[in-house]
């Protein structure tokens, strides 16, 4: 049981950090927009706040695996398909990654002179935003066969829907080196959207593990 409401604490605690971190430090960032920045530049920042960043988004890449191994758990008693969960999990480890692998001022590594750092960077985050966004894609399938999450299916579909449309822009305009005004506006929505459905199931997940 207790392994249950850990797992359960992991995907609740998660999306609160990602949001704290993002929202906070961009706004002690001078004329940093989060419309328009991309927010790997705030691990990019020198001093305390650049390694709050990069150790906070590591930190929420290990909750999310272990939010990944707990809800793989809770369906159907663990029995099913076991890619959404391991996507998760590779999510949770492509951000561990990035922030390892993180921007330098103004990501300059990432953008104007790719390094390996700078490399590893693109890479890991990619992964990290591919993984996650396309991972309620399999989740919905497994909640259509458990009656405890049958009701979160169709949201769970819908998150996947809803976080592709601005990521799959996003990457085809970083691969292709074409600048977006708003491209931090459309890299939070690649993301944002599969935190909240975080945040739904694993109150869902603590509830189970309270009715034991």
């Amino acid at each position: 049981m207790k392994n249950k409401k850990l797992f359960a604490i992991s995907g609740i605690l998660a999306p609160i950090l990602f949001f704290g971190i993002v929202i906070i430090l961009g706004l002690l960032e001078p004329s940093y927009n989060h419309a328009t920045r991309m927010m790997s530049v705030l691990g990019g920042v020198g001093g305390i706040r650049g390694l709050i960043f990069n150790l906070g988004i590591g930190l929420i890449g290990v909750l999310i695996i272990f939010f990944a191994f707990g809800l793989h758990k809770n369906i159907n008693n663990g029995k099913g398909s076991k890619i959404g969960p391991i996507l998760l999990a590779i999510g949770g480890f492509g951000l561990i990654l990035s922030g390892i692998f993180h921007c330098d001022l103004d990501c300059a590594n990432v953008m104007l002179d790719r390094n390996f750092i700078g490399i590893m960077h693109i890479l890991s985050a990619f992964i990290a935003g591919m993984c996650l966004s396309i991972s309620p894609f399999f989740v919905f399938a497994r909640f259509r066969k458990d009656d405890n999450w049958k009701r979160y299916a169709i949201p769970t579909l819908m998150t996947g829907i809803l976080a592709n449309i601005p990521g799959i822009i996003l990457w085809i305009t970083i691969f292709a080196s074409i600048t977006l005004e708003m491209d931090g506006l459309f890299q939070r929505l690649g993301i944002v959207f599969v935190f909240i459905w975080m945040e739904v199931v694993s109150w869902k997940l603590l509830l189970l593990e309270r009715k034991g």
